[in-house]
This record gives C-alpha cells, sequence and structure tokens, in this order.
C-alpha cells in the first residue's frame, strides 16, 4: 500500500506541476499583452494631446510625468511633399536599435500637414514583467507546496480507506472459510462415519446432516441478504413504530422479561418498511437473549424532530473496545466461535443495513448490560 501512497503521490504532484506551468505561461502571455495595449494606448494619448505648431522640452517634460513613460522621444516633421502626404506608414512599429540590445516601439500619425512620431523603449513593459513573473512565481510556489501538502493528506486518507477495506475483506473471506469449512468438515465426517459403519438406522446421522444443511442455509439467505442493493431502495409506507414493538413483545415475552416504556399520548408514527424493520429490531432483541440478558427495557419516547427507540438488557455486555466493530460482517464479540452462542456474526450488520435504508441512526452503549439507542426521523422531517 505504500507504494500505491507514493505512486498516487507523485503523479498527483506532476500533475499540479503542470497545471501550474500552464496557469503560469497563459498568465504571462496574457500580461505581456495587456501592457503592450496599455502601452500603446498611452502613446496614442500622448499624440492626441501634442500640438506640432508649439510644442516644447516643457510640454514633452510634463508628458512624461503624466503619463509616465521614461524615456519618451517625440519627432515632429512637416508632411509638406507630395512623397511624404502619400508614402509615410502610419500606426505602431516595434523596431530595434543599432547596437541591438534594445527594442524600441513607436506610433506614427498624421495631425493637420505634421507627422508625430512617438517613441519608448519596449523594455519598459519587459521590467515590468518580470518583476510580477518573480512574483507569480513565488506565489505558484507557495501555492504548490500547500496543495501538495493537502494532496498527500488527502490521499494518505484514501489509501488508508482502501486498506481498512481490504483487511476487511479479508477478514470477510476468512469468516465466511470459517463459517462454511466447518459444518462441511461435519457433514463428511458423519457421512464417512455412516458407511464406514453400514448403519442401517441413519436416522441420528440424517438429524445430524439437516442441522448443519440448515446451518449453511441460514449462512446462505443472510449473505444474500447484506449484498442485496435493493435494500436501500425498499418501499417506505406509513408505520406505527408502538404497534411493531407490542408484535414484538408477544412474540419475546415469553424467552425474556419485557418491560415496555411507552408514552401513550404520543404518535410514534414512521416511515419504513415494516417487515424489514421488524427483522432488525427482532435481531436486536434476539442479540440480548443469546448474550445471557434475563431482563430487556424497551423505552420509545418522540422529541421534536425524531423518535428514539431503545433496547436496554442487563446481559454479560460488550467490551468497549469491541464496541467500534460490532456491525461489522462476521464480527462476534467472542471470537472463539464456540458453538455454545449460535449465530455468525451477521445479525447487526443486517440491522445497520436495514437502518441505513431508513435515515435511522444507532448508536451502543456498554456499561452493565448492553444499550440500544436507534433515532428515526419523523416522517414530516424525511418528506422535506
Amino acid at each position: 500500500m505504500n507504494n500505491l501512497r507514493n505512486q498516487l503521490f507523485y503523479k498527483f504532484a506532476l500533475v499540479v506541476f503542470i497545471l501550474i506551468l500552464i496557469f503560469e505561461g497563459a498568465m504571462l502571455i496574457a500580461l505581456k499583452k495587456s501592457f503592450d495595449t496599455h502601452l500603446k494606448d498611452k502613446l496614442a494619448l500622448v499624440a492626441s494631446e501634442i500640438n506640432p505648431k508649439k510644442f516644447t522640452s516643457t510640454d514633452l517634460i510634463n508628458i512624461q510625468h503624466k503619463y509616465k513613460i521614461f524615456p519618451l522621444f517625440v519627432n515632429i516633421t512637416t508632411a509638406n511633399t507630395q512623397y511624404l502626404k502619400n508614402n509615410i506608414k502610419l500606426g505602431f512599429f516595434i523596431n530595434k536599435t543599432s547596437d541591438k540590445k534594445e527594442k524600441i516601439i513607436s506610433y506614427i500619425t498624421k495631425k493637420n500637414n505634421y507627422i508625430i512620431k512617438i517613441s519608448t523603449f519596449y523594455s519598459t513593459n519587459e521590467d515590468k514583467i518580470k518583476i510580477i513573473r518573480t512574483i507569480s512565481l513565488l506565489i505558484s510556489f507557495v501555492i504548490f507546496l500547500i496543495v501538495l501538502m493537502l494532496g498527500y493528506k488527502f490521499i494518505d486518507t484514501v489509501v488508508t480507506q482502501i486498506e481498512i477495506s481490504f483487511k476487511k475483506l479479508k477478514n470477510f473471506n476468512s469468516n465466511v472459510s470459517h463459517e462454511l469449512k466447518t459444518p462441511l468438515a461435519i457433514m463428511k465426517s458423519e457421512i464417512e462415519v455412516a458407511l464406514m459403519n453400514e448403519e442401517k438406522n441413519c436416522d441420528k446421522t440424517l438429524h445430524s446432516l439437516l442441522q448443519e444443511i440448515n446451518y449453511l442455509n441460514d449462512i446462505t439467505e443472510k449473505l444474500l441478504f447484506l449484498t442485496k442493493n435493493d435494500i436501500q431502495n425498499c418501499k417506505l409506507t406509513e408505520i406505527d413504530l408502538e404497534e411493531l414493538i407490542l408484535e414484538l413483545y408477544e412474540k419475546y415475552s415469553k424467552k425474556i422479561h419485557i418491560s415496555l416504556h411507552v408514552d401513550e399520548d404520543e404518535e410514534y408514527i414512521i416511515k419504513g418498511d415494516k417487515t424489514l424493520l421488524k427483522m432488525a429490531l427482532s435481531n436486536i432483541i434476539e442479540n440480548s437473549i443469546k448474550y445471557k440478558a434475563l431482563k430487556i427495557d424497551i423505552i420509545l419516547k418522540k422529541t421534536k424532530n425524531k423518535i428514539i427507540f431503545t433496547v436496554k438488557d442487563n446481559g454479560i455486555g460488550i467490551p468497549k473496545e469491541k464496541l467500534p466493530y460490532i456491525f461489522d460482517e462476521f464480527y462476534r464479540v467472542d471470537e472463539s466461535h464456540n458453538k455454545e452462542i449460535k449465530g455468525f456474526g451477521l445479525g447487526l450488520s443486517i440491522v445497520k443495513n436495514i437502518l441505513k435504508a431508513h435515515k435511522a441512526k444507532i448508536k451502543v452503549k456498554s456499561e452493565r448490560g448492553v444499550e440500544f439507542i436507534i433515532e428515526f426521523p419523523l416522517k414530516e422531517v424525511l418528506n422535506h
């Protein structure tokens, strides 16, 4: 994964560097054009202010200071011949000096019967461009470093998430293999023993095999349920949570002592899929029974914008360090996978997926026993 992290970072740095180069190039071209246009506009304005009949050195100094053009050369000649009138080229020109070390930009125009030529060094623009380019490169370098740091942090986060996903996938595959391998090994062993002993009465063997087949069937169904995408697109209808709790009470009150705490003056209507919700809440109650709880408190209360459903038991509890993982597929608090506590570690993962489809949040606390707190949005809030 370190190689992936480094490769992504190098590619990211290269792309950012190229983009900054393109930006710098485009900016300098636009800047040069802008300065050229600005200088040409200044020369044209100077020409418009010159009175060719009466132009003195004082006027030249004043114009230089007014338009901030240093140095400024002004040449005024009379167009007193037909040749000059017809053959003089007007407009802007850029020429090199005799020593070819400098460029001069000139603007030639006719005014009345005079030819006015205004010139200045083109390097005036180039000096400004160099200063701005230096400042721009420094700013770009700082931005480049900042973007690299942010990019590395983002890449590191993404790669870390990929690592976590790979680790989960590896654990998932390992757990699936374990859960499937065990019943298959038992079935193989039972069949081999039956064949070796040439049993005539195979009822006991068949009963054992049937149990393992049911086990495989159960785990397969739960895996299929988790992989179905349509759970997130289930059709939601109005459900009375109070009625649903009473149904659960009827179903489980013979197995465990259940205390209900419900404010009868309130309505507990949400939008959901009743079958899926019943499965989710049943999984939570069965989890309490599985982990030696003798009593369950079910509390239902309503706030301004949500309904809070709480299941609290007095079972063996969950160690604090294991709480963040209990909704992962195949995760079991009892890592030994002993057969006394039945299950595959898929129940709470199914609960989480169902509640996610209902826009509900679930939190778990474990001090004395375990407390599951589920927050359902009201149907009015869900509609918005």
